[in-house]
């Protein structure tokens, strides 16, 4: 059946509960949904139930069921796998966006997430979409699929940071880093830089001993934590480095979000890192402290090298519209309905 602007094909986004104000998976579908084309009518269904204990993620499964009765496609759109299994197999789009929840779990309890958070929800969805193709090869490493079955959308730009103009402090900057899950690298950041001028801005609850060793090492601190958006878009403006040395991610938004502000850019010379940025970051060994100083010391001591990192970025920004993500998922929601007919 072909759908048109007269009778659009419906399509719905199930979204976790949010915890706290980490948003970031919900901002990148918010942002989809808004940019879907006309033929298609999306909505965005925010889950009441949080993902935590049995209870009230059976909750969370049977509220998705109601909230996709009469969608033509329902979308999971990451982190609450589980809930795909409550919807109908031939209408559900799943998208995985990494597998680093396996990779810190060991035992029974990798064994239930393995099961109810991968292995089952993929086997139960018409479609399966990732963020990166690191992702997907971190799909394939935990299930034998046919990779053909995985397809790659890289997340769009979703927050409307404002570019700032203010001029870069390039003699003491500030070292901005998002996220303080262990995989985001901030004591190693820390040892990179302890001698340096530089003032290390976290963003994100920081356990007290990561801030304790931040603190021995006599690096000064400003962590933050549930920043509004309004709050994000201060703390990119304020900062003049971003810090994105990351050990694993399944795509790395942070990277573009800083590039979108006008701020040059360190991260990982590891996929999906590199992708992301392009070539316009400098690129370090993220177990390598001495690789993390040396970027920091360039971008504080070459001065032409901040402004063509800083075009450079806004460029590759580019890639990543909303309508480019939008138009993608548009052809996969088209296909889905069209063979569940």
């Amino acid at each position: 059946m072909t759908h048109s602007v007269a009778d659009p094909l419906k399509v719905v986004l199930l979204m976790r509960a949010p915890q706290g104000r980490s948003f970031s998976v919900e901002a990148v579908f918010t942002t989809v949904a808004d940019h879907m084309p006309d033929d298609i009518e999306a909505s965005y269904d925010v889950s009441p139930h949080v993902s935590k204990g049995i209870l009230r993620r059976l909750r969370a499964a049977f509220h998705a069921r109601r909230a996709a009765r009469g969608a033509d496609v329902a979308h999971v759109t990451g982190d609450t796998h589980f809930v795909a299994l409550a919807l109908p197999r031939r209408r559900t789009v799943l998208t995985v966006h990494d597998c680093e929840f396996l990779d810190r779990s060991r035992g029974i309890k990798r064994f239930i997430l393995w099961l109810f958070w991968m292995w089952w929800p993929v086997r139960h969805a018409a479609a399966i979409t990732v963020v990166s193709e690191t992702s997907k090869a971190q799909l394939l490493q935990w299930l034998r699929l046919d990779p053909a079955r995985i397809e790659v959308v890289e997340n769009p730009l979703s927050k409307r940071l404002p570019r700032s103009e203010r001029p870069l402090d390039m003699q003491r900057p500030r070292l901005l880093m998002i996220g303080t899950e262990a995989h985001k690298n901030i004591a190693r950041v820390a040892e990179a830089v302890a001698d340096l001028p530089v003032t290390l801005a976290v963003i994100g609850r920081l356990p007290d001993e990561l801030r304790a060793r931040i603190g021995a090492l006599g690096v000064p601190l400003d962590a933050r934590f549930d920043l509004s958006d309004a709050e994000l878009a201060e703390a990119y403006a304020r900062a003049d480095i971003l810090m994105f040395p990351s050990l694993s991610e399944g795509f790395g938004l942070p990277i573009i979000e800083a590039q979108s502000v006008g701020r040059p850019v360190v991260t990982s010379d590891r996929s999906p890192m590199r992708e992301v940025a392009g070539d316009a970051a400098l690129l370090v060994d993220p177990v390598d402290p001495d690789t993390i100083r040396a970027a920091v010391v360039r971008l504080m001591k070459e001065p032409d090298l901040v402004p063509r990192l800083v075009a450079d970025g806004l460029l590759n920004v580019n890639r990543f519209a909303p309508s480019l993500a939008a138009e993608r998922y548009a052809q996969i929601y088209r296909r889905v309905a069209e063979q569940a007919e």
